[in-house]
C-alpha cells in the first residue's frame, strides 16, 4: 500500500487519466498528456500533445476546515473500532496550467476546447475516477478552472521557458495531506459533581461512581461555584 503523501503525484495520475478517457472518447487515440513543463523538448515526436503542468502548490487558506487543528478519527482494533486523535489534514490547492501542442494552430485549439469541456462537465471527480490508493474511501475530488491567468502573467510565464506566448488555462484543484500520528482518545463516561443543599450546612454532596451521574438527589440544590 502507497503512503498517503502520494496524494499529489496521484492527483496527477487521476488528471492525467480523465484527459487520456475524454480524448479516446472524442476519436482523438493519439494524443499524448505529458506532465512536464511546456517545452517544445518536453512534447518533441509526442505531438499532438497536451501539458498538464503542475505549476504551484499553496496551502489552501480558503478550506473549510482550516481553522481545526485536531480531529477524532476511528481505526480497527482486536477488540473493535479505537478513537484516536490526530491533526486535522492540511488542505493544499494545486494549480494547474494546461496548454495543447499540434502540428498546426487550428488542431491546438480543438484539443483546447476538449479539455475545456472535460474539466466543464467533470467538476468533482469521484473514488472510481481517481488512480492510487492515497485517497480515502469516500473522498471526491473538485475540478475548477480559474481565471487568474492575465496576459502580463502568461508572457511572463513563456518568457522564463523561452517559450513564445500562447493560450494556456489554469485548472485547480484542492487534496488533503493527512498525518499517521495518532495519539490514543477515551471519551468521558462518568462524571463526578458536586451540589450543595441550601437546607443543610456543610461541604456539597458529589455525585459519581456509586450513583447514577448527573442526578442530584431530592431536595433543592445549587451548583457550586
Amino acid at each position: 500500500m502507497t503512503g498517503q503523501h502520494h496524494i499529489i503525484k496521484e492527483t496527477s495520475d487521476s488528471l492525467v487519466q480523465l484527459l487520456t478517457q475524454e480524448f479516446k472518447d472524442a476519436g482523438y487515440k493519439r494524443v499524448h498528456i505529458v506532465v512536464e513543463a511546456p517545452r517544445e523538448s518536453a512534447v518533441e515526436g509526442r505531438m499532438p500533445a497536451v501539458c498538464l503542468y503542475l505549476f504551484q502548490i499553496r496551502i489552501d487558506d480558503e478550506g473549510l476546515d482550516s481553522h481545526v487543528h485536531q480531529e477524532l478519527v476511528q481505526m480497527p482494533g482486536p477488540d473493535g473500532p479505537n478513537e484516536f486523535l490526530r491533526r486535522a489534514p492540511l488542505w493544499m490547492r494545486l494549480d494547474y496550467l494546461i496548454s495543447t501542442w499540434a502540428q498546426t494552430p487550428e488542431d491546438e485549439q480543438l484539443l483546447l476546447g476538449l479539455v475545456i469541456k472535460a474539466i466543464m462537465e467533470h467538476p468533482v471527480l469521484g473514488k472510481q475516477q481517481l488512480k492510487g490508493e492515497s485517497f480515502e474511501a469516500e473522498f471526491e475530488l473538485p475540478l475548477t478552472m480559474s481565471s487568474n491567468l492575465d496576459e502580463g502573467t502568461l508572457s511572463r510565464f513563456w518568457s522564463s521557458l523561452q517559450q513564445p506566448l500562447r493560450p494556456a488555462i489554469q485548472a485547480w484543484t484542492r487534496v488533503p495531506i493527512i498525518s499517521d500520528k495518532v495519539q490514543p482518545f477515551r471519551r468521558v463516561e462518568e462524571r463526578v459533581i458536586a451540589y450543595r443543599d441550601l437546607n443543610v450546612r456543610g461541604e456539597p454532596k458529589e455525585i459519581g461512581p456509586s450513583k447514577p451521574p448527573d442526578m442530584p438527589p431530592k431536595g433543592v440544590f445549587a451548583v457550586k461555584k
